[in-house]
Parts: structure tokens; C-alpha cells; sequence
């Protein structure tokens, strides 16, 4: 079963999978090059983006019925924005991707089994848990596995504005000067904090630290108020 953003390509063509492919994370080393010495000084291991290589066949014989198949197909692949990719044997987990290459096809081969669609992975690479996983701001600790680091976000709602709020995990503090009333939302992973959408991070201390979320079966403790949501990813 493929699906893509909740629609199994079956539903919308008769097409016969020969193969995916699935590739690794780019990896994007960062080095500082020696200035007079031979090699170079390793900082830090980066990662860019992955793709997913579907090649398929369609023998539909009637090139009308043929080409109408391939507008279904192409109208399903593109829906111009990164949406859930679920693939075969991969149960409880999807891929986040666009559409980068639509299928090109012959007028005449109507048995050509070489028909490609192309997704990549940009924003993010990992492969995510379809559930997302809750747990309470305070002292129970709480257990993420995985492979990579989680999507994780702290959500709370305020009737009123609060002043020196912090955050905690043992080993870093996130402090706010102030959170306006409304729904709160912290956004761990990519480092923002917004209030009804509207970012307070001008009320973060940038003093601070922010909180750095564990994987790989580890338990993390965060204090302070508020409700954890997170998703689990593996590389």
C-alpha cells in the first residue's frame, strides 16, 4: 500500500509497482580546512535531504483510458505542498515529502514498465511516527525512543498573562519574562514560542538555554506547566 497524503495511489490508477526506493539522509559534514597543516578539523556531521524513487507500470492499452490514468496519477502526486508518504513494511511510520518528479511517458510503449515519481524529503528527512505521544510538564519522567531527535512541543493555556516562567530539564533552563494570555505553544524542535501565533520570543531570556529534547529510549524529565506532545523519528 502506498498512500499519499491519505489517498492510496490504487484508488486513483491500476498501476503495477516494480520497485522503491527509499534513499539515506544526505550527510553534510562541516570541517574547518588546516591552514597550513594537511587535512582538516572535523566540527560537525549536518544532514540534508532524502528521496523516494517509485517506479511503477501501467498497461492500460487504450491510450484514452491510458493518458486519464496518468492525469489521476499526476493530480495525486501533486498537491504543492510536503504532505505524509506512507510506504509498504513501514507500519506506524510515514515520510513528510513533495512531489519533485512526475512521471514520463510514452504515447506508444503502453507496456513500458519504467515510469518513475520522484518524492524528496525537505524539511524534515526522518521517518515519524504516525502517532504523536503525550506527557505532563513537572517531575515523572517520560520516555522517547527512537533514532533521531522528536518532534516535540510544549502547549499550554493561559487565562491570564504570567511573568517568569521557566522551563526545565535538569540541564538546560528556558526562561520567558512574560507569556500573554492565550494558547501557548513552544515549539522545542525548531526553537520558537508563539502565544495564538504570534511569536513571544522577545520575551525569551537569551541567557537561557534551550531545552534539548532525548531519543534512543532515554527518559527525560522537563518542569513547569504545561502539556508535551511529541513524535518519535529514526533516521
Amino acid at each position: 500500500m502506498i498512500t499519499y497524503s491519505g489517498v492510496n495511489i490504487l484508488d486513483v490508477a491500476p498501476v503495477k509497482i516494480e520497485d522503491i526506493v527509499v534513499s539515506p539522509i544526505r550527510l553534510n559534514p562541516v570541517a574547518r580546512q588546516r591552514a597550513i597543516a594537511f587535512g582538516a578539523e572535523f566540527v560537525r556531521m549536518g544532514g540534508g535531504t532524502r528521496t523516494v524513487t517509485i517506479s511503477f507500470a501501467l498497461l492500460t492499452k487504450d491510450t484514452a483510458d491510458r493518458e486519464q490514468q496518468l492525469q489521476n496519477i499526476r493530480d495525486w502526486a501533486s498537491n504543492g505542498t510536503e504532505s505524509a508518504l506512507v510506504l509498504p513494511d513501514h507500519a506506524g511510520k510515514h515520510l513528510e515529502c513533495i512531489c519533485t518528479q512526475l512521471p514520463e511517458a510514452s504515447f506508444r510503449k503502453w507496456w513500458e514498465n519504467k515510469l518513475r515519481l520522484e518524492f524528496t524529503c525537505f524539511s524534515n528527512p526522518y521517518w515519524t511516527a504516525d502517532t504523536e505521544q503525550e506527557a505532563e510538564c513537572g517531575e515523572t519522567p517520560f520516555q522517547v525512543n527512537g533514532s533521531a531527535p522528536p518532534l516535540m512541543r510544549i502547549e499550554r493555556t493561559l487565562s491570564e498573562p504570567a511573568t517568569a516562567q521557566e522551563y526545565h530539564s535538569g540541564e538546560q533552563i528556558m526562561t520567558f519574562s512574560t507569556i500573554p494570555a492565550g494558547k501557548l505553544t513552544i515549539d522545542i524542535t525548531r526553537q520558537t514560542a508563539d502565544v495564538d501565533g504570534v511569536s513571544i520570543m522577545q520575551h525569551y531570556d537569551p541567557n537561557s538555554e534551550w531545552i534539548v529534547p532525548t531519543y534512543g529510549g532515554q527518559f527525560q524529565t522537563i518542569g513547569g506547566i504545561g502539556q508535551i506532545r511529541f513524535c518519535e523519528r529514526w533516521v
